[in-house]
């Protein structure tokens, strides 16, 4: 063992191999990043919910205008499930 040494007179083992591996700290990163998407869109969601004016926004690709609570609900539920398994990488990248 290379980052462990015997400590002298006590017979305990100090190890000096701390920190994550690789993927734990692809985990990591990628757990912020859900973190932060996540919240972004919760606001986002908060926002059009409580803030905007339109009764009606527009939707890309042929679909039909929606009402803004609905968009803004499914922004903020998308939000929270982004957030919760950012918190869940966050939670694992410490096993790694």
């Amino acid at each position: 063992m290379q980052n462990a040494r015997q400590a002298t007179g006590r017979g305990t083992t100090v190890n000096y191999d701390y920190g994550l591996s690789p993927e734990g700290r692809a985990a990591l990163a990628l757990g912020m990043v859900a973190l932060l998407l996540g919240f972004g869109a919760v606001a986002a969601g908060a926002y059009i919910i409580l803030y905007s004016a339109m009764p009606m926004i527009s939707l890309p690709g042929g679909l039909p205008a929606a009402d803004r609570d609905v968009v803004g609900m499914f922004l903020a539920g998308s939000g929270a499930l982004t957030t919760l398994l950012g918190g869940v990488s966050l939670y694992k990248s410490q096993d790694m």
